[in-house]
């Protein structure tokens, strides 16, 4: 019940958009987005570098990649790109160029997404046949984006106006996706995507004594509309729920977690005219997790949310040769850090609710001085209030120096603010991380980003190649020098097992790709090193960060013998994630004590897994198809550790014995889909 009064409140936005774009059925005015134009020679490339070296999709070539569960899915495919870490086993965060998990922010149409993975990082939230494109921008950052000091995922959904109705999708072996398009009269149009899983039988064998009962839904309503002179309206919701109940028999416990995001968005462009672009967007954007344990009969409540809402208005102007873009951001932002109830107490640990209101001045000239030398220059004044006011300049300065039709020279420097803080608590994308605001006691967080690369490709257009350094100095990150368990234990608050320290992360990425009629290759390798210090953690010398990665090697290739086989493998070589080792245990009554190596120290075994694809076509038209996928992930079976652990066993002649365990969430894993478009 809750599930569908969420669903109805983010769709009722959609009567609001009716109406008003019936008011203006008494003007014309012609509209080109360029968010669904895609025009490339060798269709099967799934993703190349723009000028600045940041990265976006072929979404018409993403149906020919190997898939996970019979699905492919537009966030774990960034990890194929370069500067983008592979995450362990179970986790779809991005580790950006040394950044955390939580230094990355992801944009659905412009609305910020707070949790975009499913349990065990089988799929993120998103639904890939609803979506027009993806943009990462991790160098050369527009100042129209902040709110973070690593990367921005930009993920737009279908603008177009739709001359008939279509629906694609998918039916795999735990989940079933499907959206459609359905033109309303000349001026209207109606975007609809909707999957649902049914992976019980899968989770229920991922791990031994312990039965787990697992669902995930996303949903997506879409509507757009010409409405005259006023330009276009475009509406656009989302939702997405998971819960878990999993059920420890030998230790007779349970636990349920629920999470869920919903976003909606309102924006219309006005073209002016051919020199002037008007743009203003309101959004929402609600997150809500918590996770219900009942331990020994004891029943406790962890919750964790954040809603934010906000205002965007933007122009872009062509002054001569001079492209200027300006505009203001202001969004209000609530944040409920973790609070744990028992017995129906609710403890906030110390961190109240907090209210907080965030506001932006941009203004950014892309300024082309002759054929070989561009300018892009931009200037972000960021604003934040709580409990003082925050006030940070955030300068953006790149070059671009093209050197002839086939190689072109870039280098950046940017200064990129965040104000809000990600506490993660768990290897897995779980329900337990949440998000704390900046005060006088956690800063926010600010980071300086160089880069320097250059592209070519050969004459013919078949290879091409790019390599690009960069460094990044991080003020105020925070690490979490705790676990989930740790918090109940503790009666103290949040914020006495948080450490705010620097951050420093360096490296070099190199990619090479081949592209012809029927083969495409694309290989990507970084070397990398990413360190932090803290006062309070390992006696301020400096350890690896948790996305430290010294080398992550990525491998995609298509081979297309026909218009009716598709054949695809992927392949990632990642360097293990640091980690805190235990060196030895104590006996003290009939307790055990634990001493602790360096903090992350030690590494888990290098992450390594191929995956392979076949797909045959029983129709390929343009506007139509339809085929039937077999899939491999891990073809080899290769054992990727999610963590390690120490079991104390005692012996029959009772003495000790301590084995050490590392835990596996899946091995090889087969699946078959059908994939439709008509």
């Amino acid at each position: 019940m809750i599930r569908l009064i969420h669903s109805l409140l983010a769709t009722l936005p959609l009567m609001f958009v009716c109406v008003a774009a019936h008011a203006q059925r008494d003007s014309v005015a012609m509209y080109l987005s360029v968010d669904d134009v895609v025009v490339t020679v060798e269709q099967r490339v799934v993703s190349e570098p723009d000028n600045m070296g940041n990265v976006s999709f072929n979404m018409g070539a993403l149906s020919d990649v190997p898939r996970l569960c019979g699905a492919v899915d537009v966030l774990k495919l960034l990890q194929y790109t370069p500067g983008v870490a592979a995450a362990q086993e179970g986790n779809t965060s991005m580790f950006v160029r040394g950044g955390d998990a939580g230094h990355s922010r992801i944009l659905l149409d412009g609305a910020p997404l707070y949790s975009p993975a499913h349990l065990l990082g089988f799929f993120s939230v998103l639904n890939t046949p609803h979506l027009s494109g993806l943009t990462l921008y991790k160098s050369a950052v527009p100042a129209r984006y902040g709110s973070s000091i690593s990367s921005v995922t930009e993920v737009r959904t279908h603008r177009y106006l739709p001359d008939t109705f279509h629906i694609e999708g998918n039916v795999g072996i735990i989940e079933a996706d499907a959206a459609v398009g359905v033109p309303i009269g000349e001026r209207f149009a109606l975007f609809a995507s909707a999957r649902h899983s049914y992976a019980s039988w899968l989770t229920d064998r991922l791990a031994d004594n312990t039965n787990i009962d697992y669902e995930f839904g996303d949903y997506g309503v879409g509507f757009v509309a010409d409405v005259g002179r006023a330009g276009r309206l475009m509406f656009n919701s989302h939702f997405n729920g998971d819960r878990a109940l999993a059920d420890v028999d030998i230790y007779n416990s349970s636990c349920l977690l629920n999470w869920w995001n919903g976003l909606a968005t309102l924006r219309l462009e006005t073209p002016v005219d051919d020199k002037l672009t008007l743009s203003n967007m309101i959004y929402s954007s609600v997150y809500d997790n918590s996770i219900t344990p009942d331990i020994a009969s004891l029943n406790y409540e962890v919750t964790a949310g954040v809603v934010d809402m906000g205002i965007r208005s933007g122009a872009d102007v062509a002054l001569g040769s001079l492209d200027i873009s300006t505009g203001v951001d202001l969004s209000y932002r609530r944040i409920r850090p973790q609070t744990i109830g028992l017995g129906g107490h609710i403890d906030t640990m110390g961190v109240p609710i907090d209210d907080s209101l965030e506001a932006a001045l941009y203004a950014s000239v892309r300024w082309p001085i002759s054929m070989r030398f561009i300018i892009n220059a931009g200037l972000r004044l960021s604003l934040y209030a709580n409990d003082r006011l925050w006030s940070i300049p955030e300068p953006r300065l790149s070059i671009e120096m093209p050197l002839s039709e086939q190689a072109r020279l870039w280098a950046s420097y940017d200064i990129m603010t965040q104000y809000l803080h990600l506490v993660p608590q768990s290897n897995l994308s779980f329900a337990t991380d949440f998000y704390l605001p900046s005060t006088e006691y956690l800063p926010p967080q600010w980071s300086h980003n160089l880069s320097l690369g250059y592209a070519g490709r050969s004459t013919s257009g078949h290879l091409r190649w790019s390599v690009e350094a960069y460094y990044r100095y991080m003020y105020n990150v925070i690490e979490y020098d705790s676990r989930i368990f740790d918090v109940f234990m503790n009666q103290g608050n949040h914020l006495s097992m948080l450490h705010s320290g620097k951050g420093e992360s360096y490296g070099l990425e190199t990619s090479f790709g081949y592209s012809s009629r029927c083969v495409d290759v694309q290989l990507n390798y970084t070397l990398s090193r990413s360190l932090r210090r803290f006062d309070k953690i390992n006696n301020g010398v400096p350890f690896p960060a948790h996305s430290d990665r010294l080398h992550n090697l990525s491998l995609l290739a298509t081979y297309k013998p026909s218009e009716r086989w598709t054949l695809s493998a992927t392949f990632v070589y990642a360097t293990g994630i640091p980690y805190t080792a235990t060196t030895a245990l104590y006996i003290s009554g009939n307790a055990f004590l634990r001493e602790y190596g360096p903090y992350n120290g030690s590494k888990l075994p290098d992450l390594h897994h191929l995956d392979l694809s076949v797909t045959y076509w029983f129709r390929t038209k343009r506007l139509q198809r339809s085929g039937l996928n077999i899939s491999v992930y891990n073809v080899y079976a290769h054992r990727n550790p999610l963590m390690v652990s120490w079991i104390v066993n005692r012996t029959a002649d009772g003495g000790i014995s301590i084995e050490e365990r590392r835990h596996v969430i899946y091995t090889i894993m087969p699946s078959i889909s059908w994939t439709y478009k008509f």
